[in-house]
C-alpha cells in the first residue's frame, strides 16, 4: 500500500479518531489538573514534567498497538483471506512483558531528550522522535517473529521529510490553536483553549509524520 492508500484505510481511520478523541480528552483533563495544582510547587512540576510526557506515550502506544498491522502498509490476510501476519495478541504474547517494555523505552527518552541540545531547541522534534521509536519497537518485533531481515532506518531522504514535516505539524498545531481560541473565548479563557488545541493538535499531526517512517521500512 501507499502512502494515501494507508492513510485512508479503514482501520487507520478508526484508529485515528479513537486517538483524537482520547488527545482532546487528555489535554483537558490535563490543563484542568496544573490550575488545581498550580500552588503546589512539587504536584505541578511532576503533573508537567513526568506525567505530561507519560500520558502521551500511552496515547502514542494506543494508536501504534490500535493501526498494527496497516500503519507498517501491511494486512492482516492476503486475497484468498488467509492470515499472512500475526495478530497483535501474539506478538506481545511472544515478548516478555512487551508493553511495559515499550513504555518504559519511549518514557526514557521523553525524559532524556529535552537533556540533548540540539533536540531542547527544537521541542518539535520529541513527539515525532517518541512515536517513530514506539513504531520500530513494534516492528522489531514484527520482523523477529516473521523471521524477516529488517532496517530500522529508512534512508537520508526520508529522515530529511520527517524532519521537514515535523517543523511543518508545529506550525499547523500553533496556527490552529491560535484560531480556534478565539473562536471559543466566549465560554472559556482563550489561553486554555489555546494550550488545548496546540497539544491536541500536535498529537494528531504525528500520525502523517509516523506514516513517513513506518511506510519505508525494509
Amino acid at each position: 500500500m501507499n502512502y494515501l492508500d494507508v492513510l485512508f484505510h479503514p482501520h487507520l481511520l478508526m484508529a485515528t479518531v479513537l486517538y483524537t478523541l482520547m488527545a482532546v480528552t487528555f489535554e483537558i483533563i490535563y490543563q484542568n489538573l496544573l490550575h488545581k495544582v498550580h500552588n503546589v510547587p512539587g504536584t505541578y512540576w511532576i503533573a508537567r514534567y513526568l506525567g505530561l510526557p507519560f500520558f502521551h506515550i500511552l496515547l502514542l502506544t494506543g494508536f501504534i498497538y490500535m493501526s498494527y498491522p496497516v500503519l507498517f502498509g501491511l494486512e492482516s490476510y492476503n486475497a484468498e483471506g488467509l492470515r499472512i501476519l500475526p495478530t497483535l495478541s501474539q506478538l506481545l504474547n511472544n515478548k516478555s512483558g512487551p508493553t511495559m517494555q515499550l513504555i518504559n523505552t519511549l518514557f526514557v527518552i521523553s525524559v532524556l531528550l529535552p537533556l540533548v541540545p540540539l533536540i531542547r531547541q527544537f521541542m518539535a522534534l520529541i513527539l515525532p522522535l517518541q512515536a517513530i521509536a514506539g513504531s520500530a519497537v513494534l516492528y522489531d518485533w514484527l520482523a523477529q517473529y516473521t523471521g524477516q531481515n529488517f532496517s530500522l532506518f529508512p534512508g537520508w531522504y526520508i529522515a530529511g521529510l520527517i524532519l521537514l514535516f515535523s517543523f511543518v505539524s508545529e506550525l499547523i498545531a500553533r496556527m490552529l490553536a491560535n484560531v480556534l481560541s478565539q473562536w471559543f473565548n466566549v465560554q472559556y479563557h482563550p489561553h486554555d483553549i489555546q494550550k488545548v488545541v496546540y497539544k491536541s493538535s500536535l498529537l494528531i499531526l504525528q500520525v502523517p509524520v509516523l506514516l513517513l517512517y513506518t511506510l519505508n521500512l525494509k
